[in-house]
């Protein structure tokens, strides 16, 4: 593995077990699994500063500032400006997240940066603790460094302001490595519904260099993202911003810029395991077994069938239905399900809850393929098909999405309307994602699906 990227294949890595390793209620085709929770850094608070403040390095003469470049994320959402002539390597983490990685190559050797942005609501790996600016920056510090064999020792440092931005904070500090010694540099800012970050390491003068020009700007561009493979990126981006990131993408590229076989190995014994308790999947062909079922009957005929002996489907009104249900002495999760398979019935017919289990092909195919079960390509192969038939049985993003929350509500028992379930929770990240002029949902519902990898 490339010394110049350990803090790109150290962060994705984190960011892999968590996709992997203990599952929430991902993958669980029964009710009943728990949400793990993200240990935060220690890093001190930064000052801070808002967008009318003066940026960091302003005053000195543009002749003697290092010379810069832009880097535009891949998703269009943000660049930074930073030292000229870095390699430019951009990882999607889920969609809508982009990771890119700076790095300095033979004429930095050493140099080494992170960037980052998302939608509140969408932080890779954890959100449940993410409440400020500075627990974003102790979130986004500790997934970068931990297991690099890099520390930090982190003290305040003056924020440059960025444009768009509500609030911008800077931490600064010696980095150590071994006997190794050199200095880090981080920058995050905070908008109106996203938080953003540059992590920098290298030697003392490259990363001074770089604190004079740094900047980063909020786009408003549209997202570039609008092939057959983001459309199928966003069937799984509710499931893959709870679990913390897509764990084919990240895989694929750390399996391309060289990853130990060691790291490979450890992340895929994590997908094996996920599979064998989530799904009863244990080799090649019991993963294609479930992705077909999940395809052709799913938990949306179990519902469908529940339904029609309850005789959901020969009422003509939802209250007369309830009216007959609470007569039947059912235990409340029951009741839950089956009024939410009534609704999904009768918004979509036979397609009633079948994008919660077409959402999950791209999960279980994702993790067949960093278990070793599938190629790469093979696993886009099926996650195509569960694409294809999402487009035959709804109209759009928000009638997938509100299929998909029905079908969560009938396999988690929990009603939507319950301000303290986790059904409402899922629905009120469904609601953020679509509401993200760049999120996921921008993608066009209707394109036309081929194979193009």
């Amino acid at each position: 593995m490339k010394k110049r990227e350990v803090l790109l294949l150290t962060a994705a890595i984190g960011l892999m077990l968590t996709a992997c390793g203990d599952t929430k209620d991902d993958a669980d085709p029964a009710p009943g699994s728990t949400s793990g929770s993200t240990t935060q850094g220690e890093a001190q608070t930064g000052s801070s500063s808002t967008a009318g403040d003066t940026a960091q390095g302003e005053s000195q003469p543009t002749e003697n500032l290092p010379a810069s470049q832009e880097y535009v994320s891949s998703d269009g959402a943000y660049k930074v400006i930073l030292l000229e002539g870095l390699t430019q390597t951009d990882m999607p983490i889920q969609a809508g997240v982009t990771m890119m990685s700076l790095e300095g190559g033979t004429d930095r050797t050493g140099f080494s940066g992170i960037a980052l942005g998302s939608a509140k609501s969408n932080v890779p790996g954890s959100t449940d603790d993410i409440a400020t600016l500075d627990d974003y920056a102790d979130y986004i510090t500790d997934m970068i460094l931990d297991g690099s064999g890099v520390t930090v020792s982190w003290e305040t440092a003056d924020a440059p302001s960025a444009e768009g931005a509500e609030q911008c904070i800077a931490r600064e500090g010696v980095a150590r490595s071994g006997a190794s010694k050199g200095q880090a540099y981080g920058y995050y800012v905070e908008s109106a519904d996203g938080y953003y970050s540059v992590v920098l390491i290298g030697n003392d003068g490259d990363v001074e260099e770089a604190k004079q020009i740094i900047s980063l700007e909020i786009l408003d561009g549209v997202s570039t993202q609008q092939g057959t493979k983001d459309f199928i990126n966003s069937m799984t981006a509710v499931l893959d911003s709870v679990n913390g990131a897509n764990a084919r993408e990240i895989y694929k590229t750390l399996a391309d810029m060289g990853g130990a076989e060691s790291q490979l190995e450890m992340l895929a014994s994590q997908a094996r395991q996920s599979l064998s308790s989530s799904w009863g999947v244990e080799n090649a062909e019991t993963l294609i077994e479930m992705a077909d079922w999940l395809i052709n009957e799913g938990h949306n005929l179990d519902a469908l069938q529940l339904l029609g002996e309850c005789g959901g489907t020969s009422e003509s009104s939802r209250d007369a239905f309830d009216t007959k249900l609470k007569g039947m002495n059912l235990d409340e999760g029951t009741y839950i399900s089956l009024l939410a398979a009534y609704d999904a019935w009768s918004a979509y017919g036979d397609g009633a809850i079948a994008a919660w289990d077409l959402s999950r092909v791209g999960t279980i195919m994702g993790f067949g393929y960093v278990s070793g079960y599938c190629t790469y390509e093979e696993a886009l192969d099926k996650m195509l098909e569960a694409a294809e038939k999402a487009q035959t049985l709804f109209n759009s993003w928000e009638d997938f999405n509100k299929s998909y929350l029905y079908g969560y509500s009938y396999w988690a028992e929990e009603s939507l309307n319950d301000s303290e379930s986790s059904a409402a929770e899922r629905a009120e990240l469904v609601s953020s994602m679509e509401s993200q002029a760049n999120g996921p949902f921008a993608v066009d519902w209707n394109m036309e699906l081929q194979k193009d990898w």
